[in-house]
């Protein structure tokens, strides 16, 4: 059970969680109740390794993650400030954006642009696109090889995100490297399909492999940059990834998404990009 120790105790308002050898499932549900409650809930556990190491607090010598119960904020004030902030930086970047465009249409035959669909809040399908990284295949093959590279992942085969290095192109390594590939997705944040920090978002192939807990994740429009990102980037489980979205849920506010803006910018700037 949740509340035998050491799993858990309980202090004034305080729960504390340790979610090793428990159900994810369980545990988010536990985690809902208590924040629902007005309880703060601390949380650890290995499948919150990295993301506690990432954005963990130092309590009785021990990191854990805090969960706090939170006024939820109007929705419509992320969204205008989601618009303002890819409106203006989509016109301040657009040279860049013109001088990619024709680095990546040079660099190999095919599309300057990736374009697939992509699953939002309430599941809600809508059209991604980023720079074209990668050697360009038949949308047939292309969709084979990249569902059978997430079948690998979500089986846990490998430790995040299989790639298939021998199709990315040198202008497609830089722009993965330091994230600039996923520049033109502040289209799709303008627009309202994403926000600019969120979870990761996934192919519909992809959200058919999640376990059930990770529903959660769609509770929330995908991100431009989110915890999985800063904290995951391509070195996690799918199982840790997703825990950080749900994680992201839970936790969100203006001011955590202040701070992981900032941490996406480090990561940029010190090329910790995808593969």
């Amino acid at each position: 059970m949740l509340e035998s120790a050491p799993a858990a105790r309980a202090m004034a308002t305080e729960i504390f969680l340790d979610a090793d050898g428990i159900d994810p499932e369980a545990v988010w549900a536990r985690v809902q109740t208590e924040l629902a409650a007005g309880h703060c809930v601390w949380l650890r556990g290995a499948l919150f390794a990295n993301l506690t190491q990432r954005l963990g607090v130092e309590r009785d010598g021990q990191k854990w993650l805090l969960l706090a119960p939170r006024p939820k904020q109007a929705e419509w004030l992320y969204r205008a400030r989601d618009a303002l902030v890819s409106g203006a930086a989509s016109l301040v970047l657009a040279p860049f954006f013109l001088l990619l465009a024709l680095l990546v249409k040079r660099s190999s035959p095919g599309p300057v642009f990736y374009a697939t669909t992509v699953v939002g809040a309430g599941r809600r399908h809508f059209v991604w696109r980023k720079f074209r990284s990668m050697r360009a295949l038949s949308q047939a093959q292309d969709e084979t090889a990249r569902r059978e590279q997430f079948r690998a992942f979500a089986e846990g085969q490998h430790q995040g995100k299989v790639i298939d290095a021998s199709r990315v192109t040198p202008i497609g390594a830089f722009l993965r490297k330091y994230s600039l590939d996923e520049l033109p997705q502040l289209w799709n944040v303008f627009k309202g399909d994403m926000a600019l920090v969120g979870p990761r978002p996934c192919l519909p192939y992809e959200a058919e492999m999640f376990p059930a807990w990770a529903a959660r994740r769609f509770d929330v429009r995908p991100g431009l940059t989110g915890v999985w990102q800063v904290a995951g980037r391509a070195r996690v489980s799918l199982q840790e990834g997703l825990a950080m979205d749900v994680y992201y849920n839970y936790a969100r506010s203006f001011g955590g998404d202040f701070k992981l803006m900032w941490e996406t910018l480090r990561v940029m700037l010190r090329g910790e990009g995808g593969k």
